[in-house]
């Protein structure tokens, strides 16, 4: 059976939070994508919940609010005199390698990621960038692109899953966190900085530049949110570097996203300790994805002094904990603790810390529902 929600639905409360209003229970949002993509690929989910129609079905059921199946970016990128580089390759075990890149005046970039079938998820064997002169090339992409808008997905997203969340634009990574996340990964990003920071800051700011008409276009866009899908944690992204590259960018997007009443948070979903206390100096509005301890590293009821009084903190449940190799009580014992101390000032969403595994136990998604009805009323 649907849950059904006593007084408000699950949009309005998490936009009652983000609008600085008090919403009747604490909003709880859970990531079940990654679940459902292991699901389909295993051949083990059950039909009423396939297509968007069985998606929309499946949240209902549990109760719980959706949030990355509502983010995309409303358009298309395009490259001008570039061409792309793509190849696949599978194996008798399941695994894909994926080669894909770009073929510029100044050389090509090439990324090699592979699929793994145990994990149903994929990662980088090498990144595109690694020096100087590929960075070079990664300027030219860049400074070869245009972005074509395309607000058809926003609309049907509001109309299809009214009720269970609000829609939100993802823009593309900001541009230092694109480096360290997609073209050259962590120990690249840093030789770079050392070896080559003149062609770094040169690539950095002509990648803010390329970001502009996207943004002038989420700006205008219809859906109320905006995603940062940053994936930072501190044990790379430090104090000093979060000042030089992180700051001063998400203080500039959200003045301007600000302007057109649109509400920002940020993926940050590693370890908080060195980078929490800086975000209320950026403009966001919510900090994503909040993974306290054991599996992160600052305890539940430490949370809000260490992030300040005035950002929304949104997280608080370990992914692993929905695993079935950890107890169902570690679980309850932490949605409990989160509503003990996080209630007060209604700046908190419960929320999946980062995404329900492949080996979910689902019914434990319910089971939170449940127990914030009893005792996450405001």
């Amino acid at each position: 059976m649907a849950v059904r929600d006593r007084f408000m639905n699950l949009e309005e409360r998490i936009l009652s939070v983000f609008e600085g209003r008090q919403p009747d229970l604490m909003p709880w949002f859970a990531d079940l994508t990654y679940w459902y993509r292991a699901m389909e690929y295993r051949c083990s989910l059950p039909t009423k919940y396939c297509g968007v129609n069985g998606r929309i079905q499946l949240y209902r059921e549990l109760g719980c609010g959706a949030h990355e199946e509502l983010c995309t970016l409303p358009g298309r990128i395009k490259h001008y005199g570039v061409k792309r580089l793509y190849s696949s390759e599978e194996f008798k075990d399941g695994t894909i390698v994926y080669e894909e890149g770009y073929q510029t005046p100044f050389g090509s970039l090439l990324s090699i990621r592979k699929f793994l079938p145990g994990s149903v998820s994929t990662a980088y064997v090498k990144y595109a960038v690694s020096t100087g002169q590929d960075l070079k090339a990664l300027r030219y992409v860049y400074r070869n692109q245009d972005f074509e808008p395309d607000y058809g997905i926003q609309y049907d997203q509001m109309r299809d899953w009214k009720g269970l969340g609000f829609v939100s634009s993802l823009p593309p990574r900001t541009p230092f966190q694109s480096l360290v996340v997609v073209w050259a990964g962590v120990l690249n990003t840093i030789r770079l900085m050392m070896r080559e920071p003149e062609e770094l800051e040169e690539t950095l700011q002509i990648m803010s530049e390329a970001d502009d008409p996207i943004y002038e276009e989420i700006r205008d866009s219809p859906a109320p949110g905006v995603y940062f899908g940053e994936n930072i944690t501190s044990e790379v992204i430090t104090p000093s570097i979060f000042r030089k590259y992180h700051m001063p960018y998400y203080r500039r997007r959200a003045s301007q996203l600000h302007s057109a009443k649109k509400k920002i948070f940020v993926h940050v979903d590693g370890a908080l300790r060195g980078v929490l206390p800086l975000f209320e100096a950026t403009g966001i509005d919510c900090v994503q994805s909040v993974t306290p301890a054991p599996i992160g590293d600052v305890a539940v009821e430490r949370l809000r002094d260490l992030a300040g009084p005035n950002i929304i903190l949104w997280g608080g449940l370990p992914g692993v904990y929905f695993s079935r190799q950890y107890s169902e009580r570690l679980l309850y014992n932490m949605v409990k603790q989160v509503l003990e101390h996080h209630l007060e000032g209604h700046k908190f969403i419960l929320g999946v810390a980062d995404q329900v595994p492949p080996d979910g136990d689902i019914s434990r998604v319910r089971r939170v529902t449940e127990l914030v009805e009893k005792l996450g009323r405001y």
